[in-house]
């Protein structure tokens, strides 16, 4: 079985909204819907379990329903960090799931061959996460001035879906709640613990809504149809 795990319990300040941006409408519907539709419709995921703030479980609840959303088996009440949210939502997958996916709710453009090829890292490495090799010039700056310039050779971006054996991610979170330790994903968490991490081919188009800019470029991709665009080009299937 593989299961798919949402961290959604995060205020989204970066956004400058009342609402956390996971909970904002993309058109007709939530931004996290449209990211779990995605997975409603991939035939390898099998169930779904989100990690939210306790008081948007019953909007979460409603939505899911409206949308007709039926892979997910619970909703559960998320911590103060994204990991402690993946701890919470991994404790209430099924038992049998053998591979966890985590995605992040504001990525609603994942395509089906992303999350195949995660899929199929998994299967192969024991973990595979997406990423993009970074094409522009890296520097460090402090105070609005350049003090060094960083390689890029070798550096990639890190996107998700990350995928897991299920026995790998639960040991390395449990370790991490036992060590008081925090990460800022899951494939860090695994380095952290000795793991191999392999990597996928990211695509650009996975893109993470974070910033104002970022909603209104997902509010034109939706309405240039962008979803019928990447069926056309075989992305999603």
């Amino acid at each position: 079985m593989i299961t798919l795990l949402v961290p959604a319990a995060g205020i989204g300040k970066r956004m400058g909204k009342e609402v956390p941006k996971q909970f904002l409408f993309l058109k007709d519907k939530p931004l996290f819907v449209h990211t779990l539709s995605i997975f409603e419709k991939h035939p390898l995921v099998n169930s779904i379990v989100i990690a939210t703030r306790e008081e948007y479980i019953p909007f979460v609840e409603k939505e899911l329903l409206k949308a007709g959303i039926k892979k997910v088996v619970s909703v559960v009440k998320g911590g103060e960090t994204r990991q402690d949210s993946v701890y919470q939502a991994l404790k209430h997958a099924p038992s049998s799931t053998e591979i966890f996916l985590v995605h992040d709710a504001v990525r609603p453009f994942v395509s089906f061959s992303l999350i195949e090829r995660v899929i199929q890292g998994v299967k192969k490495h024991g973990s595979a996460i997406p990423a993009l090799p970074v094409r522009d010039t890296m520097v460090r700056a402090k105070e609005g001035k350049i003090y060094k310039k960083l390689e890029r050779e070798n550096a990639f971006l890190v996107q998700t879906p990350q995928g897991f054996r299920a026995e790998i991610l639960r040991e390395c979170l449990e370790k991490a709640q036992k060590d008081g330790l925090l990460f800022t994903d899951e494939g860090t968490l695994l380095l952290h613990y000795q793991k191999e991490v392999h990597i996928v081919e990211g695509e650009p188009m996975n893109l993470k809504i974070t910033y104002p800019q970022d909603f209104l470029l997902a509010e034109h991709l939706i309405e240039c149809k962008i979803v019928e665009f990447q069926k056309e080009k075989c992305l999603w299937k």
